[in-house]
């Protein structure tokens, strides 16, 4: 097989003999509504029988995916009341980020139900590794989730995959006992803070081009690198607008916060709060390490201003959903139990679950209003961010790498000319990435 994953795990189990399911949960999950979540939607056919079905997923949840699984199992009944499919499971954990590289690698022998990020649909679609969602499938699954996240799995307006959260996105924690609340608002306060106090900002802006694009993103600048994809799924064009004046606006922010260099973290990780860290920009992947090494001294807030020549402008992110797609299959029995699952597992009451298993942020609307998630200071800070953010687009892999050398050559530059030089030199360098 060609196929290569980060992670697997050898859990076939047939699932049809699952008698019950606990969960570890401090609160009750409310019932599902309505059609039940894709047990009883209509796909026009009929697909009762035994499958060999494999899932791809993150580690964190592939033990509550099984328990998932179990549950759609014992819930989907015939007219006779009797159990319809028996499963016969396996489930192998793989990142999101490596998830549609390994499937494109090797459709046929990739998952049949497989989780990835919103900028890889357009590639996973061209290569024919997404089987699309119709009937009164699709239109419960739009009735049910927020706007954005249907934009996330939409493609020439026929809906690809299931959202399945709308979390994937940054923003800033901070420790209130040495940050108060009041001054998170403007980057340069946070860092006139560490220096006095000698403590670290965790803020790869110069190390990561994840995080270096934030900048040239920022309200008001809006800087973008939108790639195109031919029909060989390969990189064949882009608008870019980074080496504009906008973008030199950017450019100087960046340059101002190089000044105070010793003050920069070149990682997003939380873990030595309460060792020196007094802020992090992470996301809410990481917000259980916070909360349990801060308590009720984390602070979580949208991403800080910074100013140029006197004019403030709104530190941007990227924001995404991870989607759950199902591959095509020859065999229309299977793709339909695929498409059931899918469904179930990106619905209302598994949303929730994931939420309190790993603090997951939901895509569903009812979910959204749920107080539990509302209430959650994370995921707060990731929806006061969304007006500030920008979609995670589909982009060659070198993009940020490019980005990052651009942005880490500007802790030698001086002069505005020098400046410009280094936007010069990345949008030269764009020009390679071209078939990628």
């Amino acid at each position: 097989m060609k196929r290569k994953l980060l992670l697997a795990s050898a859990l076939a189990i047939a699932l049809g003999s699952l008698a019950s399911c606990s969960f570890i949960f401090n609160y009750v999950v409310p019932s599902y509504p309505g059609d039940n979540g894709g047990i009883g939607e209509d796909t026009g056919v009929e697909d009762a029988g035994t499958y060999n079905i494999r899932i791809w997923c993150d580690e964190r949840i592939v033990n509550l995916t099984k328990t998932q699984v179990g549950n759609f199992v014992n819930q989907a009944k015939d007219e006779n009341g009797n159990q319809k499919y028996k499963i016969n499971l396996s489930i192998d954990a793989s990142g999101e980020d490596k998830t549609a590289a390994s499937m494109l690698e090797d459709v046929q022998n990739g998952a049949d139900i497989y989780v990835f990020a919103q900028d890889q649909l357009a590639k996973l679609q061209k290569g024919g590794a997404l089987a699309p969602i119709s009937g009164a499938m699709e239109a419960a699954v739009k009735r049910e989730t927020e706007q954005v996240g249907i934009d996330a799995a939409t493609i020439n307006k026929k809906l690809y995959a299931f959202p399945f959260t709308s979390d994937n996105g940054y923003y800033l924690m901070y420790d209130k006992s040495i940050i108060p609340d009041d001054k998170v608002q403007n980057i340069e306060d946070i860092v006139s803070i560490c220096e006095q106090k000698n403590k670290i900002f965790n803020y790869p802006v110069f190390a990561n081009g994840f995080y270096s694009a934030s900048y040239f993103m920022s309200k008001g600048l809006d800087c973008e690198s939108i790639w195109e994809i031919d029909a060989s799924n390969k990189f064949s064009g882009y608008v870019d607008t980074y080496n504009t004046e906008k973008g030199f606006i950017a450019a100087k922010g960046i340059r101002e916060i190089r000044k105070h260099a010793s003050v920069f973290g070149n990682d997003d990780l939380p873990g030595k709060f309460g060792n020196g860290l007094a802020a992090c920009v992470t996301g809410s992947w990481n917000y259980p390490v916070a909360e349990k090494l801060l308590g009720a001294n984390l602070g979580c807030a949208p991403m800080p201003y910074f100013t140029v020549d006197g004019q403030r402008y709104h530190i941007s992110s990227f924001s995404g959903y991870k989607l759950i797609g199902v591959k095509p299959q020859t065999d229309p029995k299977k793709v339909s139990v695929c498409k059931r699952i899918a469904r179930y597992l990106s619905n209302q009451v598994c949303q929730l679950e994931r939420f309190a298993a790993v603090n997951w942020g939901p895509s569903n609307i009812a979910d959204l209003q749920n107080p539990t998630v509302m209430s959650s200071p994370g995921l707060k800070a990731l929806r006061d961010q969304q007006e500030y953010s920008k979609p995670q687009r589909q982009c060659p892999s070198s993009w940020f790498s490019t980005l990052s050398s651009m942005v880490g050559s500007i802790e030698a530059t001086s002069t505005d000319s020098e400046l410009r030089a280094a936007l010069k030199l990345y949008e030269l360098n764009l020009e390679t990435m071209i078939g990628d």
